[in-house]
């Protein structure tokens, strides 16, 4: 009789629960799995949809809520799926704790991905091709905090490095005798301000990687030790700094690269959607243009999953098939 009140006491108990007490618990948990700035980003994408509901009674909380969040919410479709299965793991260890009887998030249908002609198109926009990417370079600014971006720049253009790992980079990864780079590092800019230079692990393990370098990346390098010898730096190990000693910020360096795009206005390219990222994308584009096969560049740009680069080396293939089309039907013999 003692353990069927005991028992029920507890489960009268985690009846009262709210869903900000369940949360906090769950966030212990997450914490230790994730990394620092991998959990606040998840953090920062749970709060947003629990926002009306923290201390409301975690059993009270019906598929409802969320049907009628994700059917409002202004965000991407990807963005509502990653948003889906952050909550479907919370709900997951809820049940597991014996907080909830059922997973309210199970019974939630998200809108399929509408891919209309401007989606696709936008998508094929996000990388420079070779020859777009001497127009983009023309529109270079020339201020001394310009040149380092620019260099920041043209570097990820021609190693297709993220710019975690851009920023990360320290001149003891730069081996110039073998002309490559060894990416181990990662840094966090989410959970701390990058004027910390906290230092993570890749993003994947198919991220730690050694990456060869042209001679323009050695010029760029050489350029930058000597451009940094000449500051008062916190740090002195990294590469990427600013003129103030600190690192490149990635939102600046997002913003310069729209107000070049601008004045470039390559055709068919929407500065406004220009980012660090686009960089990455376009190092695919130029391998490809070079004949380096499919999984050799997924070697180099760390790249686990081949759905991203395939989807740049399908359409860069098409471009170059017409492009053979072309000189054929323009050939004279």
């Amino acid at each position: 009789m003692l353990d069927y009140d005991v028992e029920a006491v507890n489960k009268k108990r985690l009846q009262t629960l709210t869903v900000r007490e369940v949360y906090n618990e769950y966030k212990e948990f997450r914490k230790q799995e994730l990394k620092d700035s991998t959990y606040y980003k998840q953090n920062l994408a749970m709060e947003k949809i629990f926002v009306e509901i923290p201390d409301k009674k975690i059993v009270n909380i019906s598929s409802s809520y969320f049907q009628r969040y994700f059917m409002t919410s202004k965000n991407s479709i990807p963005y509502k799926k990653l948003q889906k299965s952050l909550v479907n793991l919370f709900f997951k260890f809820s049940v597991k704790m014996g907080v909830i009887d059922f997973n309210p998030i199970e019974n939630v249908e998200l809108p399929k991905h509408r891919k209309t002609i401007e989606y696709i198109e936008k998508k094929r926009a996000k990388f420079f091709s070779k020859d777009e990417m001497k127009v983009f370079k023309k529109s270079f600014g020339t201020r001394p905090d310009e040149v380092r971006m620019n260099y920041l720049i043209e570097f990820m253009y021609l190693t297709g490095l993220r710019i975690g790992e851009a920023l990360a980079l320290m001149w003891e990864n730069i081996d110039f005798e073998e002309n490559s780079i060894l990416i181990k590092y990662n840094i966090d800019n989410h959970s701390v301000s990058i004027k910390d230079f906290k230092l993570t692990s890749p993003k994947t393990l198919d991220s730690f990687r050694r990456v060869s370098i042209n001679n323009r990346c050695l010029e760029i390098l050489c350029s930058l030790k000597k451009m940094n010898s000449d500051l008062d730096v916190k740090n002195d190990k990294f590469i990427f700094l600013n003129e103030r000693g600190n690192l490149i910020y990635p939102q600046l360096l997002n913003k310069y690269l729209k107000k070049v795009g601008k004045k470039a206005n390559i055709e068919n390219k929407n500065y406004h959607d220009f980012s660090s990222h686009m960089l990455r994308h376009s190092h695919i584009s130029l391998l490809t243009e070079l004949g380096v096969p499919v999984k050799t560049i997924m070697e180099r740009v760390g790249h686990k999953d081949e759905k991203t680069t395939l989807q740049i080396y399908t359409h860069v293939t098409k471009n170059m098939k017409d492009d053979v089309v072309e000189k054929m039907n323009n050939l004279n013999i």
